[in-house]
């Protein structure tokens, strides 16, 4: 697909589903981030990422089974927890078109237990602010326009991108549900592959990895995320549903 004057590409790798410019992970820093994945044991594929926000819950982007505790996608892991997607519940608001509220909800079974390699993140308390210091976590394609997916897990550091110029940069596409973050240099952004994966500010998830240009990391383009501020009442009272219905 390609991405002129404001068209939106996911950061879906469509076939099945890295970071470009980034490094990788220390193992179990991110005990938080879920990898969707097509293929069984040793033969996984990224598809998408996501975020642990309820040992029974992973919040990722719409348009995206779960692993979690995972580092080297090529190995099978002493401390990943793999589970089937018992339900997965998308955002009533959510526009495919205009990529707006790109929030899915996917509820697993089993719920995840809890370890060193596997843990929540924590919701946000208010929206981030033009400037802060973030980070962003996956698997997406390490290269742009080709592919090149990591084994391992990739992080790399963006910061927040204030509303008014991401508006302009993509011709007045971002809603008020979306957020944009990158570096004025370019050459370091969420990629296909990445989507759904996490954006975190002061160690809260504050966006979920959404769509982008075509050719990832470019000056001037930052990444596209939809914005989790927006949402957590949401989140809570979809998990709290879901939670009374299945105790009752």
């Amino acid at each position: 697909m390609k991405t002129n004057q404001g068209e939106k590409q996911s950061r879906t790798k469509e076939k099945f589903p890295d970071i470009i410019g980034g490094h990788n992970c220390k193992s179990n820093s991110r005990p938080y981030q879920a990898a969707i994945v097509t293929g069984d044991k040793g033969n996984r594929r990224i598809y998408c990422g996501g975020s642990l926000v309820h040992p029974c819950w992973v919040l990722t982007a719409a348009h995206c089974r779960v692993c979690l505790g995972k580092y080297d996608l090529k190995k099978v892991e002493p401390m990943e927890q793999c589970m089937d997607i018992a339900e997965a519940i998308s955002h009533p608001g959510y526009n495919k078109k205009k990529m707006d509220k790109d929030y899915m909800l996917i509820r697993l079974k089993p719920c995840a237990m809890i370890t060193k390699a596997v843990n929540v993140t924590r919701l946000p308390t208010r929206c981030p602010s033009h400037g802060q210091q973030c980070s962003v976590s996956g698997w997406g394609t390490i290269t742009s326009p080709q592919n090149k997916l990591p084994a391992k897990m990739q992080c790399a550091n963006v910061s927040i991108v204030p509303y008014n110029q991401c508006n302009k940069a993509y011709f007045g596409k971002i809603t008020s549900h979306m957020l944009c973050a990158g570096v004025p240099q370019g050459g370091i952004d969420t990629c296909q592959g990445d989507s759904g994966g996490p954006l975190i500010c002061n160690g809260r998830l504050e966006g979920v990895v959404s769509w982008g240009k075509h050719v990832c990391a470019q000056k001037g383009n930052p990444g596209v995320y939809a914005k989790a501020c927006c949402v957590v009442p949401w989140i809570q009272s979809t998990i709290k549903k879901r939670r009374d219905q299945f105790s009752g």
